[in-house]
């Protein structure tokens, strides 16, 4: 199978969960499957802006990015945690190839702005991918490589924008024919109001529990960019635990969901 693994959350972010989940990839990979990795690095993100004394808001989920954010971003997710998982994955043995989405014209980006009680509101240097070349990702692939890719892309005048890795990761599944996405997160799924684990949520069902409140902050454009991803090429995106034992292993080989499947349906 061909995959799209986005890796975020606290579990991710600590020493020892990037080294167990790095096992998993390159368990995957050996195992036959072609695996691309997306990756954010939100908190040491906000704790590297906070040590400069640059603040974060965000709005809807989504991190307002003024200039000298982006370029902390830059340098923070194309920089520390991209090496840091390359690092991982080669101390296994397992080539790994580290890109952002300016590398090989990855991905082309164009600025976002987001809805507000009828308004628009300008979130800065954040974008949202509008192309994909997949040509580099097609020859690490080729090579035995995983590609490691930083959520940031770049607009038609070459300036980066700061892209959310879910909305990364769902634009590189569709480009490449994805089997299936995987978004591996520290909620590990989606809850609803009673804080019970949702195992299924329909296609359509997704604007309703957002309107309603049952989900929130992060989880919110995680959810649209698995609508937008159903909508295309991509038949099974899944939210596992970053922290669960072996949840993407199990996933994958076993088949074995510990989180929520999201499917086409209403």
């Amino acid at each position: 199978m061909k995959l799209v693994i986005k890796i975020g959350g606290q579990g991710a972010e600590d020493p020892k969960g990037r080294k167990d989940l790095a096992r998993q990839i390159a368990a995957i990979h050996r195992a036959g499957h072609s695996v691309v990795v997306v990756h954010g690095g939100g908190k040491v993100l906000t704790r590297t802006l906070a040590s400069m004394g640059i603040a974060t808001e965000f709005h809807q989920g989504l991190r307002i990015t003024d200039a000298a954010t982006r370029d902390v971003a830059m340098m923070v997710l194309a920089g520390l945690v991209n090496k840091q998982w390359v690092a991982e994955l080669e101390n296994l043995k397992q080539p790994a190839l580290g890109l952002c989405g300016s590398d090989g014209s990855l991905v082309r980006a164009r600025k976002l702005t987001v809805g507000t009680n009828g308004s628009r509101r300008d979130l800065g240097f954040v974008g949202r991918p509008h192309k994909v070349k997949t040509t580099v990702l097609d020859l690490a692939l080729r090579g035995g490589m995983i590609p490691v890719v930083a959520s940031l892309g770049v607009n038609a005048r070459g300036e980066f924008l700061n892209i959310n890795a879910d909305d990364l990761a769902a634009a590189l599944a569709v480009a490449l024919g994805a089997d299936r996405l995987l978004y591996l997160t520290e909620s590990g799924g989606v809850w609803d109001a009673e804080k019970r684990l949702l195992p299924v949520v329909k296609l359509g069902d997704i604007h309703r529990l957002i309107n309603k409140g049952v989900v929130r902050d992060g989880m919110i454009p995680k959810l649209l960019s698995c609508a937008r991803t159903l909508r295309k090429n991509v038949g099974e995106v899944d939210i596992l635990s970053t922290t669960a034992p072996k949840a993407l292993l199990r996933a994958i080989m076993q088949g074995k969901i510990a989180g929520t499947r999201i499917v086409k349906g209403s």
